[in-house]
């Protein structure tokens, strides 16, 4: 069973500058930041995770698990990538493999249903599981 971040609405609202407009369930990607400051009124970049799909953010994600495969989590990574329109190439395949796997060792630090949230460059638990 593969671990993997997906949007939740669970715990938003437990900071004043929470947001998502993200689908439940929708697989999350970690976008780039124009800054360090997770609490900024200009930009949410640094405390944001972007949908794969909707290309929304949300400041929440969840833990799943499902019998995706790590090949085909990478290749859904894969595919967001291009649909954003980046050049296809073998250094393309290569980074996001790269992501894709980076991002499944960091899910797997923590139990199914745990709801984190992003602070800059880290990724913090916000509930676990067993906590209501």
């Amino acid at each position: 069973m593969l671990k993997y971040f997906v949007s939740t609405h669970r715990t938003q609202g437990d900071r004043d500058n929470d947001s998502n407009s993200v689908p439940d369930v929708e697989l999350v990607d970690l976008p780039g930041t124009c800054h360090d400051n997770p609490d900024s009124p200009i930009c949410g970049c640094a405390r944001s995770f972007v949908g794969f799909d909707s290309r929304q953010a949300t400041t929440t994600a969840e833990i799943v698990e499902s019998d995706m495969t790590p090949t085909e989590y990478v290749d859904r990574f894969y595919a967001m990538l291009l649909a954003l329109r980046f050049e296809d190439s073998p250094k393309l395949r290569t980074d996001a493999a790269n992501d894709a796997m980076e991002m499944l060792r960091i899910a797997a630090q923590w139990p199914v249903g745990t709801v984190v949230e992003r602070r800059g460059d880290e990724i913090r638990v916000r509930r676990f599981p067993d906590e209501t």
